[in-house]
């Protein structure tokens, strides 16, 4: 029996050492991984690849885990003496619930030169979150802060200078009107609503048929131009100058854009990127799923006025 145990242990060590090891290698820890409610963690992922190869990191919109994201960068690829390239994001995290906090890894996706996309194994870490209320001992001592005392205000430099300001105003209103003949204007046409403009350019790129003569990457890029666009006019963001990751950060952080529609947007704008940036080849299904999401993205989207004026 020990000789039978000893050889099947035997086999499945040279099993594991024949096993190659993974093309690319994903490594994830957290600093400090013992902190406080409300403290901020760095979350640091390391992607080491071979030269050549192509690499997506997906970027979660709003938290990893169960840990609000804050704040997150990424560092410039460096070369390893072994001629490997390694590659670094970060996301600064807090939570706000005491225990421990398993953090997954965002997906790393890869391409190797001439190669198939796949998907690099994950490495998860954990987060300890202690109470600051468990680590003081008289912890049942806490009053409230006292309100400060409002200082008083004196308005009446403010009302003399706004009654003087309100009569100068008034005589050069009468001194316009006397010197300056009124000349009629023509009021200009306001302009088209964000959602006209967006679906109107949908219909358009829907006509030029660019899924059925194979041009996914011109129909993806396409795409991702009027979403942006519509983006930037709708909701006075930045979108065509934003990386998916930024657009993301600045959406979640005041609130423009709702959760359900950031993680919508989110999925679109990476399997975009996959296409424009990775060579990913989606099939037709995929490209009309893709202009689907957009079409319901603008209509879900629509101010109640934009809408009932179109």
């Amino acid at each position: 029996m020990i000789r039978a145990a000893l050889l099947v242990a035997l086999l499945v060590t040279t099993a594991a050492a024949d096993e190659p090891p993974p093309l690319v290698t994903v490594h994830a820890e957290a600093a400090p991984d013992t902190t406080t409610i409300g403290t901020r963690v760095r979350y640091e992922v390391t992607v080491n690849a071979p030269p050549g190869v192509e690499i997506v990191v997906a970027q979660p919109a709003e938290r990893i885990g169960d840990m609000d994201i804050v704040d997150f960068g990424t560092e410039a690829p460096a070369p390893t003496p072994d001629g490997r390239v390694v590659f670094r994001r970060w996301w600064q995290l807090v939570a706000w619930s005491p225990g421990n906090h398993l953090l997954p890894s965002p997906e790393v996706r890869y391409r190797p030169p001439g190669g198939e996309l796949a998907t690099a194994p994950a490495d998860d870490v954990g987060v300890t979150v202690e109470s600051l209320l468990a680590r003081t001992p008289d912890a049942a001592d806490i009053r409230d802060v006292k309100a400060p005392e409002p200082i008083p205000v004196d308005w009446r430099p403010y009302y003399v200078i706004g009654g003087g300001l309100l009569a100068l105003a008034l005589l050069a209103l009468l001194a316009h009107r006397l010197l300056v003949r009124p000349k009629r204007t023509v009021a200009a046409a306001p302009p088209p609503p964000p959602h006209v403009v967006a679906l109107a350019a949908l219909d358009a790129l829907r006509a030029r048929a660019l899924v059925e003569h194979g041009a996914f990457k011109d129909f993806y890029s396409a795409l991702s131009d009027i979403v942006r666009r519509y983006l930037e006019d709708r909701f006075r963001v930045r979108a065509p100058e934003m990386t998916t990751e930024e657009f993301l950060l600045a959406t979640s952080r005041d609130g423009r854009v709702a959760a359900a529609h950031r993680r919508l947007l989110g999925e679109f704008l990476t399997e975009s990127d996959l296409v424009k940036f990775a060579r990913h080849v989606p099939t037709i299904a995929d490209s009309e799923r893709a202009f689907t999401a957009a079409r319901r993205f603008v209509d879900d989207t629509t101010e109640p006025a934009g809408r009932s004026a179109a």
